[in-house]
């Protein structure tokens, strides 16, 4: 993309690629723990199952979150109905691609079925902790591997709407709980 004869800068280009078609699903049980007296999930025990969602899809996309620094700056969650004790949950992930901000979305759903249970969408920032923890910009290897996963995830004949689902197992050691 070019405008006037000069290249578009990395983020402009890239700032419509919302990877929806591209997203990672991994599963869940719901544990007695995760609870309550109902056999209801608590409302606090669908982050975690976001966080697991997010890291499943940087481990899809070859990002290994111990090697930056990111910060959660929003989270929000529509419920719209509970999940119970012992049901199993599928959690589709996707993102943006990352520039000085990486936002996740998330959808939960029961097995079998595909009731949707929950949707989220988080925000990320980057920081620099060597620079008292100020915004960065993605580095280029991070910006590029999410660049490259959806590359791949497009040749793959992925439109939008349609995922193509990633095993847990692949997407890394924590896998499917």
């Amino acid at each position: 993309m070019t405008t006037k004869g000069q290249p578009m800068p990395r983020w402009v280009e890239s700032a419509p690629k919302v990877m929806r078609w591209g997203y990672v699903e991994t599963t869940a049980t719901v544990r007695w723990g995760e609870c309550d007296g109902q056999g209801h999930a608590y409302y606090g025990s669908y982050i975690p199952w976001f966080d697991l969602g997010r890291e499943a899809f940087a481990l899809a996309v070859g990002v290994d979150f111990w090697n930056y620094t990111i910060t959660t700056t929003e989270f929000h969650v529509r419920y719209h109905t509970p999940a119970k004790y012992l049901d199993e949950l599928v959690i589709k992930t996707w993102a943006t691609t990352p520039t000085a901000r990486l936002d996740c979305y998330y959808e939960i759903y029961r097995r079998p079925g595909s009731q949707l249970i929950a949707e989220g969408r988080s925000g990320h920032a980057l920081v620099d902790p060597r620079a008292g923890g100020l915004r960065m910009r993605a580095p280029d290897s991070f910006h590029d591997k999410f660049e490259e996963f959806l590359d791949i995830q497009q040749a793959k004949g992925g439109t939008p709407g349609r995922g193509l689902p990633f095993a847990a197992a692949q997407a890394g050691p924590r896998g499917s709980r």
